[in-house]
């Protein structure tokens, strides 16, 4: 039986997600994403990510075919991870494993956090296919309570699950307040954020919300309200277009089920008022 389609209504001011894709499809494709839950639309992140790295696999093997296994590794490392590229690593799994993506990891990481105590919730592109647009992603952003003495604890627990840890010294001395971590086996990033002692994060603790991800595990992520926010905030200090695309991506896909007066009044007191009300237009919301 085929599906019936709803009757769109094109608001003035709406923004397709590319300049190539007329309001009309764009309706459509958001509408349909609507249809999927936050589990449905990690899967589909979840497999165009491995898509996209098979793709780049069997690339790289009719490229640099002569190499060896090791040499191979380390020249698929370098470029996936580019300058976040471990000095000397070479990864220890093999095609199988590389193909996991990012995603993946919160299963791994979230036992560890649940083992030590400390409360986190993922934000950045992985919730933003959560909630909004489907698309690749390069690492997994996640921003954790944790007090300074027991960073070491934690280092080391992820160390022995296979983890390699970088800027430990300036995070602890808090200099930085990011652990890039990678994921030996499967050439895979996490930045670990630590949580600023604000009110504002304090509110996201409370509010973050569970999911299940594509491996069945249960996770915490940020509000769709408060990963809106985050994302205008990012894109006072870099004016990327991505932040822009994700933030549009969550309003179309959320749509009336978002908390639009806690949204405005968080974005008034964090001056945000002009980028929201634009966006909120741009997602048809206004």
């Amino acid at each position: 039986m085929a599906q019936i389609l709803p009757k769109f209504t094109i608001k003035p001011g709406y923004r397709p997600q590319s300049q190539d894709t007329t309001p009309e499809v764009d309706l459509l494709g958001f509408w349909l994403l609507k249809q999927r839950t936050p589990q449905q639309r990690l899967l589909m992140g979840s497999s165009m990510n491995q898509n996209a790295r098979r793709f780049a696999i069997n690339c790289f093997r009719q490229r640099f075919f002569d190499l060896k296994e090791p040499e191979f590794a380390r020249k698929l490392a370098q470029a996936w991870l580019g300058e976040d590229c471990p000095q000397h690593y070479i990864p220890t799994g093999d095609e199988m494993t590389w193909v996991q993506d990012s995603i993946s990891l919160a299963e791994i990481l979230h036992p560890i956090f649940e083992s030590l105590n400390i409360p986190y919730y993922i934000t950045g592109g992985v919730a933003a296919i959560a909630y909004g647009e489907v698309r690749t992603t390069r690492d997994l952003d996640i921003v954790i309570s944790i007090i300074p003495q027991y960073l070491s604890a934690l280092i080391l627990e992820l160390e022995q699950v296979g983890f390699y840890v970088s800027g430990v010294d300036d995070v602890v001395s808090g200099r930085m307040q990011t652990l890039q971590i990678t994921h030996i086996e499967t050439i895979s990033r996490a930045d670990l954020i630590i949580a600023e002692d604000s009110e504002f994060e304090s509110l996201k603790f409370e509010r973050r919300q569970q999911y299940q991800i594509p491996t069945g595990a249960t996770v915490f992520l940020a509000s769709p309200e408060d990963l809106i926010l985050n994302k205008l905030q990012w894109r006072n200090f870099n004016q990327s277009q991505k932040q822009w695309r994700d933030v549009l991506g969550i309003l179309k896909v959320q749509g009336d089920s978002l908390d639009k007066i806690y949204l405005k009044n968080k974005a008034e007191s964090l001056g945000l008022v002009e980028d929201l009300n634009r966006a909120l237009i741009e997602a048809g919301l206004e």
